[in-house]
């Protein structure tokens, strides 16, 4: 199915504001330009088909409708002072080394927030949120997404800021039109539209949901001792990103990551050990990590790859 061409709803009134086709009188009289291309609209207020603007010149405007409607979502968290933030759930396993099993989720609902202070564009250096919302002594961070969406590089900064994020997809709502009304419920209120890029309570909420997995495991019954199987190695796999040796190791209860002592690099590890719930094992000199966590570890090993992985014997 095709995607609904998307109709220019919004636009810029002759004082400024952002405002809405269905607020300004018909036609020329409007008065309003576009904020894309900065050209004179009309307002298209028919019977027939939806109102929405249209460029004076008659000439199209590649971008016009989706950079107004990128414009009048952080107009609408303005003008509402607040923001419902998405909640977030966080599931983990673990197995014992002796074959019981657990999973455990901890999670945060959605919850609302009143704002302080709301700023639009602001520059933090390294990134420029499309809104800043204040709240005591936090900063969220809010990034609309009507054409263009955080990638990884950004992503990194945002992580790297360490301010709650959040990302508000507009892409998947195949509309012709919008008014302030369906942006009140949709980027204000609502919450199926929006994902954390960053919340700082995610660390704790993996350590809970791995203590919990832990403790169901331990409270399952004891497995029946079976005869001792000739005791094979685990599978062990050598990487060398930025030119260092680690090894990865599989066992049945997690995925253990070997290195030589390197300061610089165990920062690293440390990172990934916040992302993916891994912990330092002082008696074997290694680092566990769950293990759905392996393809984690591998993507960004990969990332500082500097020659092929090797299976060891």
């Amino acid at each position: 199915m095709e995607a609904t061409s998307l109709l220019q709803s919004f636009a810029i009134a002759k004082d400024g504001r952002v405002v809405s086709v269905n607020e300004v009188e018909r036609g020329q009289a409007c008065g309003c330009t576009c904020p894309s291309c900065l050209r004179p609209l009309i307002a298209r207020q028919g019977d027939v088909r939806v109102w929405h603007f249209a460029h004076a010149s008659g000439a199209d405007c590649e971008g016009g409708a989706e950079s107004a409607l990128h414009l009048a979502a952080k107009a609408a968290i303005e003008r509402a002072g607040g923001i419902t933030l998405p909640g977030l759930s966080v599931k983990r396993s673990v197995t014992l080394p002796d074959g019981r099993h657990g999973t455990g989720e901890a999670s945060i609902p959605e919850t609302w927030i009143d704002f302080t202070t709301v700023r639009t564009e602001v520059n933090l250096g390294a990134v420029i949120p499309d809104v800043v919302g204040t709240a005591g002594t936090a900063s969220y961070l809010i990034e609309v997404g009507v054409t263009h969406f955080v990638d990884q590089a950004k992503l990194a900064v945002l992580r790297g800021l360490g301010n709650p994020s959040i990302e508000i997809d507009l892409r998947r709502f195949d509309r012709e039109s919008w008014d302030w009304a369906a942006l009140d419920e949709i980027v204000v209120h609502g919450a199926e539209a929006k994902r954390w890029l960053f919340l700082p309570e995610q660390r704790t909420l993996i350590e809970t949901a791995i203590e919990q997995a832990r403790a169901v495991a331990e409270g399952m019954p004891l497995p029946t001792p079976r005869q001792p199987l000739p005791k094979a190695k685990p599978p062990r796999t050598r990487y060398w990103p930025d030119n260092r040796i680690v090894d990865l190791v599989d066992f049945p209860f997690g995925v253990a990551l070997w290195s030589p002592y390197d300061v610089q690099f165990n920062e690293v590890v440390k990172t990934w050990c916040r992302d993916f719930g891994g912990r330092w094992q002082r008696a074997h000199k290694n680092w566990l990590f769950p293990v759905e966590a392996k393809p984690f570890l591998v993507a960004e090993i990969a990332k500082r790859q500097t020659r092929p992985p090797e299976r060891m014997a």
